[in-house]
């Protein structure tokens, strides 16, 4: 039989041992410290502040690089560009084909003069054409007469001529036989002369005589060509009277009244053309000195922006101010109205490569400092800035690449170095 010897293991108590009691010890104190160091510090840091601003108070903006667009914003209203006015051409009574408001398209009948003075003058002047056509016809007839009778007084001399050639033949052989007197014999020579004479005035007046009537006849068609060219345009006036529209548009103002006696060159109606309206807007006048005819713009209307382009720039100030004129280039707004208000900017210049920040409020008062934001504070640093745009502006000194500034405006005086940015 065998003897077992109790133990006192359920006597036993376990308990940890020494140094790993002294290390969670150690780790508390050091948790401790940290915390100390790190209220300490804060502690410090407020100390230091120089003002408290709640962050949500405040509006910040970081630097980057990017390309910088200078501009001048403007607000403007809607002009129209062309805008014919239609006068009478002639005195006499108006016939109106529209009235204001109507659409029209280009070549569309807008009214007619009745001119009873220049339909007379017309048809006296026709009239005066036609005598002078009769006229070039009669002298065509007599001028043939003429011809007829010279032709025939040419032959006769010539006849003449012949029978004086002959008689001349006839009395050399009669001489040679002594069968006529010296006398007869002369007479016969003086004959044969007097017809060659006679033969060649009759060819010289023939001569003349087509030289003369074709003269006459140049004058004459002359005569009718000019009257022609008077007639023409005197039928141009006649239809100028009636008043056609010189654009694809809408009548706008009509002056006179149905019927109404008007005078030559009165104002008759005025057609807008709905194809040619431009902005005309008014910048300040410390900034119309950057802006020049040709210069890009764009027109905003209800959300979306329309290419633009600077027309022409008013010489003069009103009330300083200078009145600039933008028109569109390529797609346009539709149902423009004259006289809609809307806004413009006029692009100056574009830098590339720039280092900018968002421009804000702290920025209109600007004095060569902003406050960077550094952790839970905001320090004040120099820092230098260069060209403005509506949205953007340069840093040129002070601040780098995705450095964070306050752009909004600070409720703090010039000595305050620190902000404390509070949650």
């Amino acid at each position: 039989m065998n003897a077992f010897i109790t133990d006192t293991s359920a006597q036993d108590v376990h308990r940890p041992a020494r140094k790993a009691r002294k290390r969670l010890q150690i780790a508390g104190v050091g948790v401790g410290v940290m915390v100390a160091i790190y209220a300490l510090v804060s502690f410090t840091a407020a100390l230091s502040a120089d003002r408290f601003i709640p962050r949500e108070e405040l509006r910040f903006a970081p630097v980057e690089r990017g390309e910088l667009t200078r501009e001048v914003a403007a607000q403007g209203r809607v002009v129209v560009a062309n805008s014919p006015t239609l006068f009478s051409p002639e005195q006499g009574y108006v016939n109106l084909q529209v009235k204001a408001g109507d659409v029209v398209q280009k070549g569309q009948l807008l009214a007619k003069v009745k001119s009873p003075e220049l339909g007379e003058l017309l048809a006296r002047e026709q009239s005066e054409l036609t005598r002078m056509q009769v006229a070039l016809a009669q002298q065509a007839v007599e001028a043939r007469q003429q011809q007829t009778q010279r032709e025939q007084a040419v032959a006769l001399a010539k006849v003449e001529l012949q029978a004086s050639e002959r008689e001349k033949r006839r009395a050399e052989r009669s001489r040679s036989l002594h069968l006529i007197s010296e006398f007869d014999y002369e007479e016969v020579v003086d004959n044969l002369e007097r017809a060659r004479l006679e033969h060649q005035q009759a060819l010289q007046n023939l001569t003349l005589s087509e030289d003369s009537q074709t003269f006459y006849r140049q004058s004459l068609a002359l005569q009718v060509e000019s009257q022609q060219l008077v007639i023409k345009a005197l039928e141009r006036r006649v239809e100028a009277l009636t008043i056609s529209s010189p654009v694809d548009g809408m009548v706008g103002n009509v002056e006179v009244n149905e019927s109404q006696a008007v005078a030559a060159n009165q104002a008759l109606i005025s057609v807008v053309d709905l194809t040619a309206f431009e902005i005309e807007a008014s910048v300040a006048e410390g900034l119309a000195g950057d802006i020049a005819p040709g210069m890009d713009a764009e027109v905003a209307l209800t959300g979306q922006a329309y290419p633009g382009v600077v027309k022409a720039v008013s010489p003069e100030v009103v009330r300083g101010e200078v009145v600039v004129r933008i028109g569109f280039v390529g797609q346009r707004p539709e149902s423009l109205r004259q006289n809609q208000r809307l806004s413009a900017r006029i692009l100056l210049e574009q830098i590339p490569d720039t280092l900018m920040v968002q421009r804000g409020p702290f920025f209109d008062g600007f004095q060569g400092y902003v406050f960077k934001v550094v952790d839970e504070r905001a320090v004040r640093v120099a820092a230098a800035t260069g060209a403005r745009s509506l949205r953007s502006i340069e840093i040129t000194d002070g601040l780098a690449v995705g450095d964070t500034i306050i752009v909004s405006e600070i409720p703090v005086d010039g000595e305050v170095q620190q902000i404390r940015l509070t949650h």
